[in-house]
Parts: structure tokens; sequence; C-alpha cells
């Protein structure tokens, strides 16, 4: 049986390219099953958490969907010219144990990550059961779950025009911060995490294409809050010089325009993600956000 290569490998550039490639072309794939998923549940899904329009092929958020079918990834690669070997290197496939090269992700909402350079290098894969669960590509010679961002290279122009990123968990969440911000002054940017705690090296690619010295974490009013606080405080210090932290309602959802309105109003609310550090966290102070890069606070939605 072939083995996928060693991850920690330093790949040639032509290999390079090869998985690149493959990459896109999978998150093309994966983009088309979802617009031409009429009847899907990952419609559905995505209609009622308020992110229809990344169902409208000019969205800028190329979120796709991965089929149930066995190999049918692997089978329009193929007919690409793209063969299996690099489409398991890339950690898109599987082997099965009859030997045959079969789709590593079925059945799941696909969101593209992104490397420092912006290039698609992997994949989150969500699922929505009770509660939504991530499937997340595994470590290839171009791609660490660590080394790789949702939703910078969707909202490089509010980045690069001084919108803050706002780190949530929540695909969902991070499109109707988006969508806020849209409607109203440009000021925000939501970033997913998707269950997983920041890095380093994620913290840098945030820290590359945001035009502001500032950076909001949404934080829970509890014990993941202070988790939250003394984990990400250091490396998004690194980066940021203001790291601002807002309690957000838990899996809001965005149905009218009252709900964008609370969800502005809320976002404007912040105080230092310090504060939620240690057992002793201020509570008293809780403070208006400052004057971040932008000359006002904007209208009302």
């Amino acid at each position: 049986m072939n083995r996928r290569p060693d991850p920690n490998a330093v790949p040639s550039i032509a290999e390079r390219q090869r998985l690149l490639g493959v990459n896109r072309a999978a998150a093309m794939f994966y983009r088309r099953q979802l617009l031409q998923a009429k009847t899907k549940w990952a419609r559905a899904y995505l209609t009622r958490g308020g992110a229809s329009e990344v169902l409208d092929p000019r969205s800028s958020w190329s979120i796709g969907y991965a089929t149930d079918a066995r190999s049918r990834l692997v089978d329009s690669l193929r007919s690409k010219g793209f063969d299996q070997a690099s489409v398991r290197n890339a950690g898109l496939a599987l082997v099965d144990p009859e030997g045959r090269t079969i789709d590593r992700f079925r059945d799941l909402i696909m969101l593209p990550a992104r490397n420092e350079r912006l290039e698609t290098v992997g994949f989150i894969g969500v699922r929505a059961d009770a509660q939504p669960y991530y499937v997340t590509s595994p470590a290839s010679q171009v791609h660490r779950r660590g080394g790789a961002l949702v939703g910078v290279a969707e909202q490089f122009d509010l980045l690069s025009e001084g919108a803050v990123p706002v780190l949530v968990d929540s695909p969902l969440d991070a499109l109707a911060i988006e969508r806020v911000s849209r409607l109203a002054t440009g000021r925000w940017a939501g970033i997913p995490l998707c269950r997983s705690l920041l890095s380093v090296q994620q913290a840098g690619i945030l820290g590359r294409y945001a035009a502001t010295d500032s950076v909001i974490v949404v934080v829970a009013d509890d014990k993941d809050g202070q988790r939250a606080a003394d984990t990400l405080l250091a490396d998004l210090n690194r980066f940021f010089g203001r790291v601002w932290a807002v309690e957000l309602p838990t899996d809001f959802v965005i149905r009218g325009p009252g709900d964008l309105q609370s969800l502005h109003d809320a976002l404007l609310v912040t105080r230092p993600l310090a504060d939620y550090r240690g057992p002793q966290r201020r509570r008293k102070h809780r403070r208006q956000e400052p004057d971040l890069d932008t000359p006002d606070r904007g209208p009302a939605l």
C-alpha cells in the first residue's frame, strides 16, 4: 500500500504546486456541489443560520459541500488530470480496505482554510447535528491546522481598510458579523476558529492582513471565557497592541433587522481581554469600545 509522504518533509516546488492545485480544484468542486444541491440539508442549515447570502454564486465566501457519495470528488479530480496519489497526499482521500481511493470528506459543509499567502491548503468540514462538529484536513506538506485560517481572504477588503478582526467559534457567527459590518461602517471582520484555539501562526496571519492594531475575542462569561483569555492573550499581543473581549449570546442567529442592530450594539461594548484572566476578574468597569481606527461609531442599522 502506498503511504502518504512525511508531512514534515519539505516538498519540491513541483510537488507543492500539485498539492495546491488539487486543493484549488477541490474547493471549486465543493462550491459547485453546494450551489447545485437544491434540497440538501447544507443549504437549509445555512439559510436557517442567517447565512443565505453565501448561496449566491457572487459571494466572496467559497463555502462548499462534500456529497455523501463514496468517490465523487476523487472521480472529478481524476477527470481533471490529478493522479490519486496527489489527491491522497493533499489529505482529500483515503484508501478503503479493498484498496480503492475514496473521498475523505462526506456529507459536510466545507470551508477552505488558507495559509499566510492566502492559498487554499486544506479544509474544515462542518456537520450540523445537535451541536455542530468539525472535521479538519490532516497535516500535509502544505497544510497544518495551526497554520491556516478561514475567513481572511473572504474579507480581505474589510481587513485591508481597517476592519477589526473578531474571533468567534462558529462560521455562522463570523458570517453574521461580516454582514453587520458591511451594512454599517465596515469596522469588523468575523474570523471563525471552529472549536480550535488560535495558534501563534494564525495570529501572525491576522496580524499580516489586518490594517489595525486591535483585535476582538468573543468570549463566554464563564470558565471558558477565562480559558480563552489565558490561551489567546499572549499570542495576540505579539501582533496586536489592543486585545479586546466582548460577550455575545451563545449561538446568536440573525433573523431580522432587530437582530442585526442587537449584534451591532453588542460589538461596541468591549473591555480588555486581560480582564478575564485569573480567578478575580474585574466586573465593575465595563467599558465602551475605544475609537478603533474609525472616526465614529457608525449609524444604526
